[in-house]
């Protein structure tokens, strides 16, 4: 039985956190290219933030990759950079298309950082942890659990 549960809580977790959002980065690229914009990925992952960026490393599927770190600021210049999903430091609609993949359920305001994500881009892709995957319930970041109808739900042990 307890084999069967790892394998279960493996499976979903290769399925919900690398596959799913391989998939919908690509349409995320494609929605960007359509516009003639670049793509922006906020939640990128930094070294030591996931089992995910541990096995595979930081996702680069923007023209311009971001994580949240002690400080907006970021060098434009650079394909990777640091900054908060609720301040974004560039203007309305700069990007074709965002992707924020695993990302929302772990902030304080995710309404917040959804208006943030609309601001900067024109089209948002967002992908959140699957109610059927085991590391949505016992993740200890994960604050939130968000419904595909955008509706949330406070997980037990956050105020």
């Amino acid at each position: 039985m307890i084999k069967a549960l790892l394998i279960y809580a493996a499976a979903a977790y290769l399925i919900d956190v690398v596959l799913r959002p391989e998939s919908i980065a690509g349409r995320a690229r494609l929605a960007a290219s359509r516009r003639g914009k670049p793509l922006l990925n906020v939640g990128c992952g930094l070294p030591g933030s996931s089992l995910r960026v541990a096995l595979l490393g930081p996702t680069g599927w923007g023209d311009t990759n971001c994580d949240i770190a002690s400080s907006s600021s970021c060098d434009l210049s650079v394909r990777t950079c640091f900054c908060d999903i609720t301040s974004l430091p560039w203007g309305d609609k700069e990007f074709g298309a965002v992707i924020a993949s695993h990302v929302l359920e772990h902030v304080e305001d995710p309404q917040l950082a959804l208006n943030e994500l609309h601001r900067v881009a024109d089209e948002v892709f967002v992908i959140t942890p699957a109610w059927w995957a085991p590391h949505t319930w016992v993740h200890p970041g994960h604050r939130w659990y968000i419904r595909a109808d955008g509706t949330s739900t406070r997980l037990w042990g956050w105020k």
